[in-house]
């Protein structure tokens, strides 16, 4: 019957994976789309904020502005222009294209003032143009006496913010846009990051400093600190790990087959979920391979005792638990939870196979050393007391945090660069959307203007004010005459009466600006006849809804939704907890289960208290450290009911190696790896000491 299962167990095996390697999903890091569904609403906040997180920022800081521009310059053409785009929005290289369709442009507010008959307003502020001694007019007069186009190319934007004075100092900012192809690929956008990083150092001096902003390179700073301090950290684990079991067994080959079944039981849980899911989170990897690094526990368990029909019931009542534990948040209706639990749940159950099965053919001599570790009843007490009143206490000082922002700390440098550019660009405003659909290009523009007009003094960019809609064009062109037949001959008293009789009998125009799909203004669009209007310091959200629009504040829209999936984590532990009771009352007695989850339990409850005691704010993967805590703890309580004779040397081996990887994880510079860390290295020493306390001789069945 063995070999049967291992000839089946090997055929599955070989035949997921040539599935798998010949149909390869992607690896997907936008963080957003662990907790985002797929539908509408929430595609469309990924899209806003992986189009607004995909933007790199070059300032160049000098005394000199000539200085300043010749090193942007540079800059720009020591770019790869494959992988980045340049984003040069400059009003002024539209005036050409503008001037041909002149008549039909009006700026929103002087359109809004035209259509209540503001004339006077209007002749006054024309007025204020004319004598202006630093105004500029882009039209002879004889052509636009009001100067109307003038004023509806100031009313586009703030003139070239590429090029600004601040603090005595000059700045020149290069915006550039990550290439799609670039951004699908983090290691692709790291190494073309590394390159922007490695030019900003060769071309900063004594004249001229060059800073970066944005998200891609706080990726690229975090990521790569993070994988040299996560190199180092895997080094030292390995290290204790194999100084650990020649310690004890004197015979470093165990670790061939102890590597061997966590690679494969990592293999099979990436397999079967790669089989069912379209893509794989990165997150999904980084709980999962944590969690099956309780499969050492089964290999330590097998090799200290040698005799796998003794602790044939503990594996696998380890194993069932376990798995039960996370097959709770296959319902809890998070993509990020569902992969997690499939990927999980397939490595363990596949480690536990390779020991079951293939274990017994090896043939190692070794001798193992006992340990004998006990714990006296004295300190025991104090601990359980220590224990009951950090995680009590703890409740009372509980605050969650879902904002993701403050799950990572930027560095000095990068932050006081953050901060410069919002400084020059006025950039502290509050930004959020509303995405407006309509039946066609049109119905979508004309959508945008009534908008527009409703939003009483809030600044704003959209489509529509570069590209008014036919509608509104053919209304400016109407409005200009109106304004003409009341206003222009007491006003323009400069022109001759030929120069106003031509403009009182101007022509309705034949032709009108129309979008371009491949326009600068392409960004607008985030789908076929629905675009994006961005809103600055906006808290009228009802304004957008009321015309069938979608208000989307990203920042807001996005902590939300992580609450949701904390909140549904906390919801699952009481069903998890629930079953695990059941499933072990069946197996053992209900007080040996009751003895059994306490552990666990306290743990957790530890672990979070702690964090509150200290003033932590609990997030969504505090709350996700609990499963991990729950799947170790519940291993090290299984096998002690065991009452296997060597099973207290095992699980203290398996406790000694996760806390010891988890403590150097705590030390990392990236918050969130470290607080996780922190909490799962706090939640495995409660957890095997918890265990310590009870004796479950008497209540096993």
């Amino acid at each position: 019957m063995k070999n049967f299962l291992r000839i089946l167990y090997i055929i599955i095996f070989v035949i997921s994976g040539i599935f798998v390697f010949t149909h390869p999903v992607k690896t997907e890091t936008n963080i957003l789309k662990a907790v985002f569904s797929d539908s509408s609403a929430d595609e469309i906040i990924v899209k806003l904020s992986g189009r607004y997180s995909s933007t790199i920022n070059v300032i160049a800081q000098s005394e000199d502005s000539a200085k300043a521009s010749e090193i942007i310059d540079e800059f720009s053409n020591s770019l790869d222009k494959n992988s980045f785009e340049i984003q040069n929005f400059d009003s002024s290289k539209m005036i050409e294209d503008y001037q041909k369709h002149y008549k039909t442009l009006l700026s929103n507010k002087t359109s809004m003032k035209l259509e209540r008959h503001n004339y006077d307003e209007v002749v006054n502020e024309a007025f204020g143009r004319l004598y202006d001694p630093f105004g500029f007019m882009l039209l002879p007069l004889n052509q636009d006496p009001f100067m109307l186009f003038t004023d509806y190319i100031q009313s586009l934007g703030d003139g070239d913010l590429n090029y600004i004075n601040y603090n005595d100092k000059y700045y020149k900012i290069l915006t550039l846009k990550v290439k799609n192809d670039t951004a699908l690929s983090p290691d692709i956008l790291n190494k073309k990051v590394k390159d922007l990083v490695d030019l900003q150092t060769n071309l900063s001096n004594d004249d001229v400093q060059i800073y970066l902003t944005g998200a891609p390179v706080h990726s690229y700073y975090a990521s790569s600190k993070s994988m040299k301090e996560i190199n180092i950290i895997c080094i030292l684990s390995s290290l204790f790990v194999i100084g650990l079991c020649y310690f004890y067994f004197r015979n470093l080959k165990l670790l061939i087959p102890i590597g061997i079944s966590l690679g494969l039981g990592v293999l099979s849980g990436y397999i079967l979920t790669s089989i069912i899911f379209p893509s794989i989170h990165v997150l999904t990897f980084v709980f999962s391979t944590t969690l099956i690094g309780i499969c050492i526990d089964y290999s330590l368990h097998y090799f200290i005792e040698k005799d796998l029909s003794k602790i044939f019931k503990s594996l696998t009542v380890s194993m069932l638990t376990t798995v039960s534990a996370f097959g709770v948040l296959l319902f809890s209706g998070v993509e990020l939870l569902r992969q997690i639990a499939v990927f999980t749940m397939t490595g363990l159950f596949s480690v536990y196979s390779i020991v079951v099965l293939f274990y017994p053919l090896l043939n190692l001599e070794y001798k193992s050393k006992e340990i004998n570790f006990t714990v006296c009843e004295k300190f025991k007490k104090v601990f359980a007391v220590i224990i009951l009143l950090i995680a009590v206490g703890g409740m009372f000082f509980l605050k969650f945090d879902d904002n993701i922002k403050n799950m990572y700390v930027p560095s000095k440098k990068l932050l006081s660069a953050e901060q410069l550019f919002n400084n020059i660009t006025g950039g502290n405003k509050k930004t959020s959307f509303a995405v407006v659909k309509g039946r066609d290009t049109q119905d979508m523009l004309q959508k945008e203007e009534w908008i527009a007009r409703n939003l009483q003094g809030f600044k704003y960019q959209a489509l529509s004010k570069f590209v008014p809609s036919r509608k509104q064009q053919m209304k400016n062109f109407e409005l200009r005459k109106d304004l003409y037949k009341n206003s222009l001959e007491k006003y323009a008293t400069f022109l001759s009466k030929n120069d106003i009789q031509n403009l009182l009998k101007e022509s309705a125009p034949k032709d009108f600006i129309q979008y371009q799909q491949k326009s600068l203004f392409s960004d607008f669009l985030i789908a076929d006849n629905t675009s994006v209007m961005v809103l600055y310091d906006f808290n009228r959200p009802e304004i957008i809804t009321q015309n069938g629009g979608q208000y989307v504040d990203v920042q807001n829209d996005v902590s939300a939704r992580i609450k949701e999936c904390r909140l549904a984590c906390l919801k699952m532990l009481l069903p998890v907890f629930i079953l695990l009771f059941g499933i072990l009352s069946v197996i053992y007695r209900p007080r040996t289960a009751a003895k059994i989850l306490t552990p666990s339990i306290l743990a957790g409850a530890f672990a979070i208290g702690l964090l509150s005691i200290c003033q932590q704010e609990i997030n969504l993967f505090h709350v996700l450290a609990i499963f991990l805590i729950i799947g170790f703890g519940l291993d090290y309580s299984v096998f002690r009911a065991g009452g296997v004779k060597n099973s207290s040397d095992a699980v203290l081996l398996s406790c000694a190696t996760s806390v010891f990887s988890f403590i150097l994880l705590a030390f990392t510079s990236f918050k969130l790896i470290s607080s996780l860390g922190f909490v799962l290295s706090a939640g495995l020493i409660v957890s095997y000491l918890s265990s310590l306390f009870f004796n479950y001789g008497d209540d096993v069945k």
